[in-house]
């Protein structure tokens, strides 16, 4: 059975297969981190401890490392089944023209996403100012 796994403020949901976000993909995090947390880079300590009491070189380098498990896990699997051609890789084939194309559509994806995360963000800070508002 499907469980939320975030703030209730999205539509992530955590099943046997991994984590589901609101765009129906779907991330297996045991692959790349060994805690079994349904949330491991946010229960990272470099998380955890940001600010207070503060983040320590070895755990800044350990979330680095754990982040970019994250992207191998990407390539092998969503990766795999979107671009790997049995004998070599998509993007091998692409002339510089696709090359320029798809960096253009990933960079307009990447903006589109820092434009939601504001949205978001924003959206939050806008709720915590009304509620100790509230509460003063």
């Amino acid at each position: 059975m499907n469980e939320p796994t975030g703030d209730g403020a999205d539509s992530t949901m955590a099943d046997q297969s991994g984590i589901r976000d609101s765009w129906d993909r779907t991330f297996n995090w045991d692959n790349f981190d060994k805690t079994n947390s349904p949330t491991p880079l946010a229960d990272h300590a470099a998380v955890l401890n940001y600010r207070k009491p503060g983040i320590s070189t070895d755990d800044l380098a350990s979330f680095i490392e754990s982040f970019a498990s994250l992207r191998v896990s990407r390539v092998k699997q969503i990766g795999a089944s979107q671009y790997e051609l049995g004998v070599g890789q998509k993007f091998e084939t692409f002339s510089v023209q696709d090359t320029v194309k798809e960096l253009v559509e990933e960079l307009a994806d990447a903006s589109n996403y820092i434009d939601f995360l504001a949205i978001k963000l924003l959206s939050i800070v806008s709720e915590l100012e009304s509620k100790e508002m509230d509460c003063g």
